[in-house]
């Protein structure tokens, strides 16, 4: 070989060396643009997870960034709804449009349909991503070859993972035939992991760390990449709505303090990190730290906090214990309820008020029922006032007028016979209408007085036997039937057998004045369960309904002028009262009346 031929294959072997790197940089400089623009992608949503309590805001920048980022033509958001198995469209947008369209809860209604339906359905249900080329020689689009040109060829459409299920699906379209690869779909999933981040808040920690897991994974632990992953958890704390504390398990030092934990102590966060996270609160509240620091997790509630100006908030304190590859922490939230308590307070005083009225409301219905109690007693005693004047002065007057006759008849026809005659006829009439007052009187006492109780034994059979023996001699020389049936097996009670007897007698009394010259009085006894009760009967004309409602009224009466006080059935309710029963009346008009006696078979003193 001739030296010329040796530099020519040089030379050749040069341009060959030559294009080899110029692939291999031309590769290089794709990949790298492409990581780049990954990185883009990434620092976006990164930044967006800033609003991640807001709704709109996640879901639109969701749609702006695949639209602004890919070569995506049409992109939409689809939630599914837990309870009802329904997908949603919250968010979509096109490259034409200046703006991501979101829309709430039941603004688009026919954007809904069931779990399952349709290509979004088929991503929803195997959890895959769908990657179509060409949906007019798919078999999932069963009308696809009447799509118009231009309007949906390629298709990518990627679901939104929960820790259990789908959450949601991302779907993307271009007119193109083969506009999206598979690299565009590992690309976009990087997009789809940070949307489930962010719809599964209350989980966001551990998502993080699996995303960065993920993530390290991927980038084989770039630094970069570590680092960027960092920054945006510490973007999260930074922006969370409580103070969030990082601190040393067992040294108790504070090592991470966010943005709103410097706002709620007054320092700065160069002051926090380093400090005894215990220096905040007061001796009663570091003993609780330290317990619950030892264990890992818990709550307190309601703990002062002094602020870096000498004044104090009050704050709940919710502690959980991480895992990282330094050792464990301790995760501090530290929520303001200041505001909270106050109003607390403000309810406790207003509720105590509440309470101080109704006391003092209680009181003064207690003096108004006192003072209608009151009022009540002396229209009764002006009643009974009125109706003593009235029944003394009708005998009274008669004891005046003959009185008055008597001394005109000495004065006038001298001390013969017939004015003699006259005057003892005067005389009794006198000593009759005495004997009124004095019954009247004396009934009006024994109403008054409190009888003496003697409680002892009592023959019921003998008892009502014996009333009745006192009062048939009225029912001489009229066509009156007294019966009674009292059971051989009646037991005796305890009670005042004298008082038995009066209310007996009277109510037979009543009884036979009812009936007049023909009818029957019927008295019936039993025994039930504790109880013993007494019924007298006639068939008199019975007690109108008007009338039954005065009967124990004192001083009422249904009997002519100057035959009745009024006075015996109020006794008679009275003394049942004490024999610790109950007196009632049963009439229908027409038909007689029914008074019934309930006693206890022992009488209980103490029960009043």
């Amino acid at each position: 070989m001739s030296k010329g031929d040796s530099q020519d294959n040089l030379l050749e072997s040069i341009r060959r060396e030559r294009d080899m790197y110029a692939d291999t940089l031309a590769l290089s400089n794709a990949a790298f643009k492409e990581k780049v623009k990954e990185l883009s992608i990434n620092k976006r949503i990164g930044d967006s997870m800033r609003w991640n309590l807001d709704r709109r805001r996640i879901c639109t920048e969701i749609v702006d960034i695949i639209v602004d980022e890919t070569i995506c033509e049409n992109c939409s958001l689809w939630l599914i709804d837990p309870d009802t198995g329904e997908m949603e469209l919250v968010a979509a947008k096109g490259q034409k449009d200046s703006e991501a369209s979101f829309y709430g809860s039941g603004e688009w209604n026919s954007s809904q349909f069931k779990f399952y339906a349709g290509v979004i359905g088929r991503v929803a249900k195997t959890g895959k991503p769908l990657l179509i080329s060409d949906v007019t020689k798919n078999n999932v689009f069963i009308n696809a070859k009447a799509h118009k040109a231009g309007d949906v060829t390629s298709l990518l459409c990627l679901p939104i993972k929960g820790e259990e299920n789908v959450m949601g699906i991302v779907n993307m379209s271009h007119p193109d035939v083969g506009a999206f690869t598979r690299e565009d779909e590992l690309s976009l999933s990087l997009i789809t992991n940070q949307a489930s981040l962010a719809f599964a808040s209350l989980l966001m920690f551990e998502r993080l760390q699996n995303f960065n897991e993920r993530l390290e994974q991927k980038v084989d632990t770039r630094t970069r990449e570590l680092k960027f992953s960092e920054n945006k958890y510490r973007s999260f704390t930074e922006h969370a709505g409580d103070a969030i504390f990082v601190v040393g398990r067992k040294s108790k030092i504070i090592e991470e303090a966010n943005g709103r934990a410097c706002g709620y102590t007054g320092y700065e966060k160069s002051e926090l990190v380093g400090q005894d996270i215990r220096f905040l609160f007061d001796d009663k509240t570091k003993m609780f730290f330290d317990g619950i620091l030892l264990e890992g997790h818990g709550r307190l509630e309601g703990k002062s906090l002094r602020k870096g100006d000498g004044s104090e908030i009050f704050v709940d304190v919710t502690v959980n214990t991480i895992t990282t590859q330094t050792g464990e922490v301790a995760h501090l939230i530290i929520r303001d309820v200041t505001h909270r308590l106050s109003l607390e307070a403000k309810l406790r005083d207003y509720s105590e008020h509440l309470e101080d009225l109704v006391a003092k409301r209680t009181e003064e219905l207690r003096e108004a029922q006192g003072e209608l109690l009151q009022a009540s007693k002396m229209a009764a005693l002006g009643e009974m006032a009125s109706g003593v004047a009235h029944e003394i002065n009708n005998p009274l007057a008669v004891i005046r007028g003959y009185a008055e006759n008597i001394v005109d008849n000495m004065k006038r026809r001298g001390n013969d016979q017939e004015t003699i005659e006259d005057l003892e006829d005067s005389l009794y009439t006198i000593i009759t209408q005495a004997d009124k007052c004095d019954k009247l009187t004396s009934t009006l006492l024994g109403l008054a007085r409190r009888q003496e109780m003697v409680v002892a034994q009592v023959n019921l059979a003998q008892v009502i036997g014996q009333s009745i023996h006192f009062t048939s001699y009225k029912a001489k020389g009229r066509d009156i039937t007294i019966e009674k049936h009292i059971p051989d097996d009646l037991p005796e009670i305890r009670s005042d057998a004298n008082m038995l007897e009066q209310i007996l007698i009277n109510l037979y009394n009543n009884a036979l004045d009812a009936v007049g010259d023909v009818g029957s009085v019927t008295t019936n006894a039993k025994a039930s369960g504790s109880n013993v009760t007494i019924t007298v009967k006639d068939n008199g004309p019975g007690i109108s309904a008007e009338d039954i409602k005065k009967i124990f009224t004192p001083f009422f009466t249904t009997k002519p002028l100057g035959e009745g006080t009024g006075l015996g059935l109020p006794m008679c309710q009275r003394l049942a009262r004490r024999l610790r029963g109950r007196l009632s009346v049963n009439s229908t008009p027409g038909a007689g009346a029914t008074f019934t006696i309930e006693l206890p078979l022992d009488i209980n003193l103490n029960n009043n």
